[in-house]
């Protein structure tokens, strides 16, 4: 029996070339020679822009300077109908090419919010790969530094949100288009920092109008980094608390022991803080800080205690023989009665009242009804000025100097204290409140 011989060229089927220089030399002629491609006109009267960004890394983030810089690449595709070979069987063998913005067009970006550099988005090293289909897929790395507006409310347990604009420069929206791919940001390569823990991003494009009313995309890269506290709690507002504490026991110094010297001391130490505070925090009034207002408060009490103190030190050299002015005496019995109820309230035990009256100096108990346990007589006109005794005429009573300076101390030391635990209790629920509400991850 007769065999039949066919050959593949009466089949007429094309041959599939392998890959080789020469043939892709022939193929890029044919790209952007023979079909006379030109670099500045746009694929079509409207390109969509996917973009992806892949950040590495987070540099720095200054809230002082309202600045972050992050370093990452974008990674954008478009269509280029101009360039596609997927239908011409001898160049099969070629799934891509590559080429630079020199010789193939590209959209003008630039990052609108940059504190740097305001240049387009053009670097000839990073190669352009181009698919058989027309694909162009374009990465670009840049060291972006971009202004951040930030929030120092509750700073240091603070979080902050810093956005990178990408923008189109010549071509309006209706030209050229920029949408967010699926996964919009890849986190995969990105390095944690020692300063700022990532906690999400989020992703919007809106449009801008610039020249004459001309519309350009503006895609928007919003990320949220919250602030690791530990560092500047131990180093900052321990100390900070432990100082304002040390402001109240400038009233349980003698008199003779450097009252004056204790507390510029301790004022001296607080400023030195204030400064480090100050050295962190921007010079914007748009937010006002927690621990700047809990520093304030602290430091005009600080303030208030030289005064007291000052006059403490005079009651105190006040020669015995001299006249307690009425002024004096009244304001000094409301501190006594106040220090009586406080110290009575913190001693009760199931509604029973000590009658146990122990010496001014050394009272470590509650005094309840003072008035009636005490001999105290008010002195009558005729009597020695020095007379220690005291005696009741109706709800005034005369003490000595030295009595009164005691009180004093001892109601300006409760004051302070009250008011220094008040004031730290206060701030410190608010920086934990927002740390828990805003310092939440988003991604």
């Amino acid at each position: 029996m007769p065999y039949l011989t066919i050959s593949l060229y009466d089949l007429d089927v094309p041959t599939v070339q392998t890959y080789s220089y020469s043939l892709e030399n022939d193929l890029r002629t044919l790209l952007y020679t023979t079909n006379s491609y030109q670099v500045l006109s746009r694929p079509n009267s409207s390109v969509e822009l996917g973009l992806t960004f892949t950040p590495t890394a987070l540099n720095s983030l200054s809230i002082k300077d309202q600045t972050m810089s992050m370093t990452g690449y974008f990674q954008l595709h478009w269509n280029e109908e101009r360039l596609a070979w997927d239908t011409d069987p001898t160049y099969n063998s070629i799934p891509y090419i590559f080429s630079t913005s020199a010789y193939t067009w590209r959209p003008t970006l630039f990052i609108a919010n940059s504190v740097g550099d305001l240049g387009i988005i053009d670097d000839d090293v990073n190669m352009m790969r181009i698919l058989m289909e027309g694909v162009v897929n374009w990465a670009q790395m840049r060291m972006i530094t971009t202004h951040c507006e930030s929030d120092i409310t509750y700073y240091p347990f603070d979080a902050q949100k810093c956005s990178i604009v990408l923008s189109s420069w010549s071509y309006s929206n209706n030209e050229v288009t920029i949408l967010f791919d699926t996964n919009p940001v890849i986190m995969d390569f990105f390095s944690e920092n020692g300063e700022w823990v990532y906690a999400g991003y989020g992703t919007s494009v809106y449009i801008e109008y610039r020249g004459d009313q001309i519309p350009f995309d503006m895609a928007k890269l919003q990320f949220k980094f919250v602030r690791r506290p530990g560092f500047i709690a131990m180093n900052i507002i321990l100390p900070v608390i432990g100082l304002a504490i040390l402001t109240s026991f400038v009233f349980k110094v003698g008199v003779d022991s450097g009252k004056i010297g204790y507390c510029l001391t301790v004022m001296l130490a607080y400023a030195v803080y204030l400064t480090l505070v100050a050295d962190n925090m921007p010079t914007t009034s748009v937010n006002i800080s927690v621990l700047s207002l809990y520093n304030l408060l602290v430091l005009i009490a600080g303030i208030l205690s030289i005064p007291i103190t000052l006059f403490i030190l005079r009651c105190h050299h006040e020669f015995p023989q001299n006249t307690v002015p009425k002024w004096l005496l009244s304001t000094t019995s409301c501190f006594q009665r106040f220090l009586r109820i406080s110290t009575c309230f913190c001693c009760r035990r199931k509604d029973e009242i000590s009658t146990e009256v122990k010496d001014f100096k050394l009272k470590t108990v509650c005094i309840v009804n003072v008035m009636e346990s005490e001999a105290n007589t008010i002195k009558p006109r005729g009597k020695p000025k020095n007379e220690a005794n005291t005696k009741k005429t109706g709800d005034e009573q005369e003490l000595t100097w030295n009595e009164i300076v005691r009180i004093w101390d001892e109601f300006f030391f409760t004051v302070y204290m009250f008011f220094v635990i008040v004031i730290t209790t206060v701030m410190m629920i608010t920086l934990l409140y927002g740390y828990y509400v805003y310092g939440q991850d988003e991604s």
